[in-house]
C-alpha cells in the first residue's frame, strides 16, 4: 500500500515511489539534453552559415574564391577534430565508472575490516572514516555520492551535466572535456567572425544574419565560462586538491586548513596523477592516471624525514606523521 499524508483536506495518497524514481530519472536526463542542444545549435549555425558559405557550394569552380575555400577547409577540419573530440571526452566521463570502494575483506566494517591499511584522514572522534550506507570503511578522499547511492574514490564532485560523478577513474576525461568544450566554443567563435562581418554588406535575410549572431554569441559565451571553470580546475590540479577538499577546507575555516591532510606532491606529480604518466597522451582520453584511486601518500610523509615504507604504514603512524609528531615534519 502507497504511505498516505494528510493535508488540510483530510489524508491524501502519496505518489508512490516508482513514480518518484521515474521523475528523478527524467530530472537528470534534463542537464545532458541541455548540452546536446547547446552543441547541436552551435554546430549547425557554423556549418550552415559560416563553412558552407566559406567552401562556396553554390557557386561555380571557375567563379570560387580561392583562399576563402583554403580557409573553410583547414576550419572545418580543425572544428571537427575538435568537437571530435569533445563528444569522445564527454562519452568517456559519462560511461566511465568514477571508482568505487573493493568489495574486499579489508574494507568490510568489523573486526577484520581495515587491517594493515595505510589511511590519514579520521572522522570528527578520530576514528577511522566509514560509510552507514555502504557498509565500508573509507579510503582516503573517498566520499560517499548520495545522487550516485555509492562511494566515489578520490572523488572531485557530482556533476549533473554528465549524470556521473568525477572520481579517479573519469577525472581525466571530465578534465579533457572542458578543455576542448573551451577550444571548440572559442575557435568556432573566431572564426566565424568572418561570417558576421561579411554578413553587413551582404545580401543575406535577416533571419539568417539574426541565427548566426546568435550561434557566435552563444558560442563565446559557453566558451568564456568553461574557460573560468577551466582555470579553476587547473588551479585545483596543480595544487593537490579536489572540489570537496576545497569545499571542506572553507567551510571549516582555520582549524580545518591545519588539520587535513595535504596531498599536494608539487605541480609535476599533481599533473601527472590527473593526467597520466606520459605527457604525450595528456591530451587524448587513453592513458589513465596514475595509482589505484584508494592509496595517496600525503605531503607531511613525503617531506618528513623518515625513510620511505616498503610496506604500509599503520594509521596511527601516518597520522602521527601527518600531524607533525614524528620527523619533524
Amino acid at each position: 500500500e502507497a504511505p498516505r499524508s494528510r493535508g488540510r483536506r483530510g489524508w491524501r495518497m502519496a505518489p508512490p515511489r516508482s513514480r518518484v524514481r521515474d521523475e528523478l530519472k527524467l530530472a537528470n536526463l534534463l542537464p545532458p539534453v541541455f548540452i546536446c542542444l547547446v552543441v547541436g545549435t552551435i554546430l549547425s549555425v557554423y556549418t550552415a552559415l559560416h563553412l558552407a558559405s566559406m567552401l562556396q557550394f553554390d557557386v561555380p569552380g571557375g567563379m570560387q574564391d580561392s583562399a576563402m575555400a583554403r580557409r573553410g577547409l583547414w576550419q572545418a577540419v580543425v572544428s571537427g577534430i575538435l568537437v571530435s573530440f569533445f563528444l569522445v571526452c564527454y562519452a568517456k566521463a559519462v560511461l566511465t565508472k568514477p571508482g568505487a570502494i573493493p568489495d574486499t575483506p579489508e574494507w568490510r566494517l568489523g573486526p577484520q575490516g581495515g587491517m594493515n591499511q595505510w589511511t590519514v584522514e579520521s572522522n570528527s572522534t578520530g576514528e577511522r572514516r566509514r560509510c552507514k550506507w555502504c557498509v565500508r570503511y573509507k579510503p582516503d578522499r573517498c566520499h560517499h555520492c548520495r545522487v550516485c547511492k555509492t562511494c566515489v574514490l578520490k572523488m572531485d564532485h557530482h556533476c549533473p551535466w554528465i549524470m556521473n560523478c568525477v572520481g579517479w577513474g573519469n577525472h581525466k576525461y571530465f578534465f579533457l572535456l572542458v578543455i576542448y568544450s573551451c577550444l571548440s566554443c572559442l575557435f568556432i567563435f573566431v572564426t566565424g567572425l568572418e561570417s558576421a562581418q561579411a554578413s553587413m554588406y551582404k545580401d543575406m535575410p535577416h533571419s539568417h544574419r539574426f541565427v548566426l549572431v546568435f550561434g557566435l554569441m552563444l558560442s563565446l559565451i559557453m566558451g568564456s565560462l568553461m574557460t573560468i571553470f577551466l582555470s579553476f580546475h587547473v588551479w585545483m590540479m596543480l595544487q593537490g586538491m579536489t572540489t570537496i577538499e576545497i569545499c571542506e577546507k572553507a567551510a571549516g575555516g582555520a582549524a580545518a586548513r591545519e588539520g587535513r591532510p595535504s596531498y599536494d606532491q608539487g605541480a609535476w606529480e599533481n599533473v601527472l596523477s590527473v593526467l597520466g604518466p606520459r605527457p604525450w597522451l595528456w591530451l587524448l582520453p587513453l592513458d589513465p592516471a596514475l595509482g589505484d584511486g584508494i592509496h595517496h601518500r600525503p605531503k607531511a610523509l613525503r617531506d618528513s624525514r623518515l625513510p620511505q615504507p616498503t610496506t604500509p604504514l599503520t594509521a596511527s603512524t601516518t597520522q602521527a606523521i601527518v600531524h607533525g609528531r614524528i620527523g619533524g615534519a
